[in-house]
């Protein structure tokens, strides 16, 4: 089993090589701004929506008296529902235009119980909460490790990440090779995380759930959640993180997760409709 640098340098370097490619490669385009801002319309949902199993998920995992931390929360298309279902909801966000349209989503569907912080994770002075979650959040994040440490210490209970098996970003890497002429450097998603917590110390334990079928079009997602616990309940409390998430794919395709193997592993595999599940040997925090 790699140890933990040996991991964070790996994630690091696929991060780095990403950014230097797109770097070399960019054409046109604004330089700094706000990236989101052009794009931030289509974060919008509705929060009383129904048909979404990875939100049926994070209900399930979120209890009602308690605060939800969520890092990178877009438009809120987790945030305000969670809000609805939990005591508050601490949003923490950077981007101006993301931000507008969370606050318009608040306004428009009644949601007060969200506290919006204009800030880039990890804060300065971050907020504490029972259960701090990542939606879709860390595929680019260079420094993996002082970021996901930020989120186990402002949890009390629970962890929470929701991560696509393959990056965003990785549908258009067909058309990459083509227009500038070498193969597209990808991020790191789901399965690199798991194997960087597997790493780290962390106990994990990995789910699929099926979310809704848009348009007649049959979607599987993969998720990952991670049960955790800390070597040092003073600097990381116990936690039951969840990876989870979400690659759509045909429905004709093989599905399904699996966990990492190693000595300490314990999983099952299934495909089709069923999900399946794997739970990571003892030690420590997060997700």
């Amino acid at each position: 089993m790699r140890d933990a640098t040996e991991a964070l340098a790996d994630w690091a370097a696929r991060v780095r090589r990403n950014r230097e490619q797109a770097e070399r490669c960019r054409r046109a385009g604004p330089e700094g701004g706000d990236f989101y801002a052009p794009v931030a319309s289509w974060f919008r949902a509705d929060p009383r929506r129904e048909g979404d199993a990875v939100l049926d998920a994070l209900r399930a995992l979120v209890r009602a008296d308690e605060t939800v931390l969520d890092v990178g929360a877009g438009g809120g298309r987790y945030a305000l529902p969670l809000a609805l279902h939990a005591r508050e909801t601490i949003a923490v966000e950077p981007s101006e235009g993301m931000r507008a349209v969370l606050r318009e989503g608040m306004a428009a569907h009644g949601v007060a119980n969200v506290r919006v912080v204009a800030e880039r994770w990890p804060c300065a002075d971050p907020p504490a909460a029972d259960v701090a979650l990542i939606a879709h959040v860390g595929y680019d994040v260079e420094a993996i490790g002082p970021f996901l440490d930020a989120m186990e210490a402002a949890a009390s209970r629970l962890c929470v990440a929701v991560l696509f098996s393959r990056p965003p970003p990785s549908r258009a890497d067909p058309f990459w090779e083509a227009i500038h002429g070498e193969p597209r450097e990808p991020l790191p998603a789901l399965p690199e995380f798991l194997a960087l917590q597997r790493a780290r110390g962390r106990r994990c334990e990995t789910r699929s759930v099926e979310p809704a079928r848009p348009s007649g079009t049959a979607w599987r997602t993969r998720c990952a959640s991670c049960a955790s616990s800390s070597a040092s309940r003073r600097t990381a409390p116990r936690t039951r993180a969840c990876a989870s998430c979400c690659r759509a794919t045909p429905a004709s395709a093989r599905t399904g997760a699996s966990s990492s193997r190693g000595t300490r592993a314990r999983s099952a595999s299934s495909r089709g409709n069923r999900g399946a599940s794997a739970r990571r040997g003892r030690t420590s925090a997060r997700a």
